[in-house]
């Protein structure tokens, strides 16, 4: 946002079109990076991005949760299958002039009665101060 607002390419195209292209293309190519670094955290939020940015394929693979049987006991196990992703650990390649794609919002704003439920749910928030231990 501190880049932008410096830059304001929403003024300056009036006066200089190539200054405000490459105020938007630096930012876009930021958020296209922070897509590819965020994607093992936020994998759906992240191929989102990917999409709005005018790409195809999927930037990172298929979580699978699969029940395997042991000897002793059966249980669910988280499987990564990267057989179609196409993002690599590297600097952002968006071509300059690269249409996008229309954006939606990523998250929905939560309703407070919602947001009111899940602080139940977890209990009570931790009151501040410092953090003591026992030193027995």
């Amino acid at each position: 946002n501190a880049y932008l607002d410096r830059r304001e390419p929403w003024k300056t195209i009036k006066n200089d079109p190539t200054d405000a292209a490459r105020s938007v293309y630096t930012i876009l190519r930021v958020i296209d990076n922070l897509k590819t670094l965020l994607a093992p955290f936020l994998p759906f939020s992240s191929q989102k991005v990917h999409e709005y940015l005018g790409y195809d394929g999927q930037i990172f693979g298929d979580l699978v949760i699969r029940d395997v049987q042991e000897e002793t006991r059966a249980h669910n196990v988280l499987f990564y299958d990267g057989s179609k992703a196409i993002g690599r650990w590297e600097a952002s390649q968006l071509p300059a002039g690269q249409a996008l794609r229309q954006p939606a919002p990523l998250y929905v704003k939560l309703d407070p009665e919602i947001v009111e439920q899940e602080r139940q749910y977890l209990g009570q928030p931790r009151e501040e101060g410092a953090i003591t231990f026992d030193e027995n």
